[in-house]
């Protein structure tokens, strides 16, 4: 009998001895950091256990893998690397229940984590469209679908991380065993697509204007945390894509520099809450800018 596709890639992953040793993933780090430029290393060799620890060695190989395909490419010098693997760490790290539960048991003392009545609840808010999130993506779309009947999907639900009795610990160990389960949830693929997106128009950037890619590679630091803060950074990153960056690597807009226009977007991104104002700004941008006279690559993302 031919077993679901989630099972059989749990079986593959799980019981699998290559996939459970971290041995596989720092062999694959000893044989990539001496092509390395110094500065790219360090930060390398600094994330291969934190994501080994975050998710398992896959997710560490794909990681190195996303830093090899950079590797030598013009554009991609050694400072311009080193700071895409430094966001890439941050951003693969994404904060989720599980990743708040592991950090709260690492802090109460381990594995072997016991009740502490002096410990102190950690509170952290997420969106029901979050939590729904964690689920594979088939069951996370017909909970969304509810949700929204609902008008619930961004409603705040504060998720309390307790080592101070017993059934907070066991609370606390439920969410860290779901780990496993992680590369399966819809928020897990949501998270590798964009890592991708942001790495893909990098490339394209390359093929136009090479000089905006440190900019483009800045724009990370607009997604982060949980919750609306998350939700609004998002927001912020895809108007700064789909209306500045895509347009211009399209070939639909003439920006004399993609470079110095990511960066006042990203600016008015990082001081203004409102995305009303990304908005205005990005709008005085494009009016600035006139159409291309080339025709569109043809290559979307």
């Amino acid at each position: 009998m031919k077993l679901p596709v989630p099972i059989r890639l749990l079986k593959e992953r799980y019981f699998g001895e290559a996939s459970r040793n971290a041995w596989v993933a720092k062999n694959r780090l000893a044989s990539l950091a001496p092509r390395l430029p110094p500065e790219v290393a360090a930060v390398v060799d600094e994330a291969v256990p934190v994501l080994i620890d975050y998710q398992d060695p896959d997710y560490a190989l794909l990681y190195m893998e996303r830093i090899e395909r950079h590797l030598g490419v013009p554009g991609f010098d050694p400072p311009t690397l080193a700071a895409i693997a430094q966001r890439m760490l941050a951003r693969m790290q994404y904060e989720d229940p599980i990743c708040v539960a592991r950090t709260v048991v690492r802090d109460a003392g381990g594995e072997g984590v016991l009740p502490n009545p002096a410990f102190q609840t950690v509170k952290r808010k997420f969106r029901w469209a979050e939590i729904a999130a964690l689920l594979p993506p088939n069951t996370a779309s017909q909970v969304n679908d509810a949700l929204k009947m609902l008008h619930a999907l961004d409603r705040i639900v504060v998720l309390r991380f307790n080592a101070a009795c017993r059934s907070g610990v066991l609370w606390l160990k439920a969410w860290t065993l779901s780990q496993r389960m992680r590369p399966f949830s819809s928020r897990f693929r949501a998270e590798r697509a964009w890592v991708e997106r942001w790495l893909h128009m990098m490339d394209r950037s390359c093929g136009r204007q090479p000089g905006a890619i440190p900019a483009i590679v800045e724009t990370a630091d607009l997604i982060e945390g949980c919750g609306l803060v998350y939700d609004t950074g998002m927001k912020k990153w895809n108007l700064i894509i789909d209306q500045l960056v895509k347009p211009a690597c399209d070939g639909e807009l003439a920006i004399a520099d993609l470079g110095e226009a990511v960066r006042r977007a990203n600016r008015t991104a990082i001081e203004n809450a409102d995305v009303g104002r990304l908005r205005q700004v990005i709008a005085e941008i494009t009016a600035t800018a006139g159409k291309a006279a080339n025709a569109p690559e043809g290559s979307a993302a």
